[in-house]
């Protein structure tokens, strides 16, 4: 922000989630991972008195100019200005509407330091493909369509089956037998009519199925289907389309990484997932008759924790605001012991699929 925006720019009021206390003589203003600690005691009043004039609109120079005239020094009354100011803590007086659909994301986006307006203009500009709308898929696709994402294909060739309802909330006993695309579609339109959103009931076998969906700004896989994600980063890299993965690997909540091709690594880059040894053939045949039989538990709070950290992600990415947790990382919850586990997935220079096609991509421009 410039100096001449911040002086002489619209009128700003104290953005509602702001709020003040004294802990270990220590003032707060404003709590969770934003905040600022006022240790210098000659400015609590001072502060609390603007951020009370703040209440109304005022311009920089009106706030001021009341607390000059409260007997408050222009030293003290220009740090509490700038302690409001850099904090998060005033916001443009039309940013929060409390009648408006979107009121209460628009203030975590001020919060977050971008302007509201413009971060749901670019949600409600934006496509997302979903593959998998299962116990992650469906929550994800119920998080970005209720906060205004304008368009999403859901790609899936399950049909609801009694066992899914232990974790994927939007399905009912009603509903089994039925496509879960369907289902899921007419569930998000009850939620938000202006989201348009397109069921396809098929699976995801090959490339070619790839190439027969529409194009998206991002797309989200959280189908299992073995070497899914390989198939899909090859395809995302090629046409340039932006991905995150988002599972569960027994009790880990797991998300990433973020790939957008050209900017980030991608799934090839570095080793993100164990597989069977490729120099000796017999235990590699050993390992995949052991792996056929594999079915993981899967539970609804595992569940909900890698699709909620997914979809924040995915509208930090479509919105513009905040820095995604899964960039150039693949990330996991440990669940039971709730530790935060990491994996690096920078760009590899010589990575075999995303090298070339970069090359190729920026030899066309």
């Amino acid at each position: 922000m410039s100096p001449d925006a911040v002086h002489h720019g619209p009128p700003r009021v104290l953005a509602p989630y702001v709020r003040v206390g004294v802990q270990d003589a220590t003032l707060f203003l404003g709590f969770g991972s934003i905040r600022q600690s006022v240790h210098d005691r000659a400015l609590w009043e001072p502060l609390l008195l603007l951020a009370d004039h703040f209440r109304e609109p005022r311009t920089r120079e009106a706030a001021s100019a009341y607390l000059r005239s409260c007997g408050v020094d222009a030293a003290s009354t220009e740090a509490a200005m700038l302690l409001l100011e850099h904090g998060n803590c005033l916001i443009p007086a039309h940013a929060y509407d409390r009648a408006d659909r979107y009121s209460r994301h628009a203030l975590f986006y001020e919060l977050s330091g971008s302007g509201a307006e413009r971060v749901q203009r670019r949600l409600g500009e934006a496509s997302v493909v979903l593959l998998g709308c299962g116990g992650i898929g469906s929550l994800v696709a119920a998080t970005l369509a209720t906060a205004g994402v304008g368009e999403l294909v859901l790609v899936d060739g399950d049909h609801v089956e009694l066992s899914n309802l232990t974790r994927q909330f939007l399905f009912t006993e009603a509903d089994i037998g039925l496509p879960k695309a369907e289902v899921l579609a007419r569930e998000l339109g009850r939620r938000n009519s202006s989201c348009r959103v397109r069921p396809v009931v098929r699976g995801v076998a090959d490339a070619a199925d790839l190439e027969h969906l529409p194009a998206c700004d991002l797309l989200v896989v959280s189908a299992d289907s073995p070497g899914l994600t390989g198939l899909v980063n090859a395809h995302c890299v090629a046409s340039g389309t932006a991905w995150l993965n988002a599972c569960y690997v027994n009790d880990i909540a797991v998300w990433g990484p973020l790939v957008v091709p050209g900017t980030t690594g991608c799934w090839d880059c570095r080793p993100l997932t164990a597989r069977p040894p490729e120099d000796d053939a017999e235990l590699a045949s050993l390992a995949a008759r052991i792996n056929g039989r594999h079915q993981a538990p899967s539970n609804g709070p595992v569940n909900m924790l890698a699709s909620s950290l997914a979809a924040l992600d995915v509208l930090r990415h479509l919105g513009g605001f905040g820095t995604p947790a899964s960039l150039n990382r693949r990330v996991g919850v440990w669940s039971h012991d709730l530790t935060l586990d990491q994996q690096a997935a920078e760009r590899a220079p010589a990575c075999p699929t995303c090298a070339d096609a970069v090359l190729s991509r920026e030899g066309v421009r």
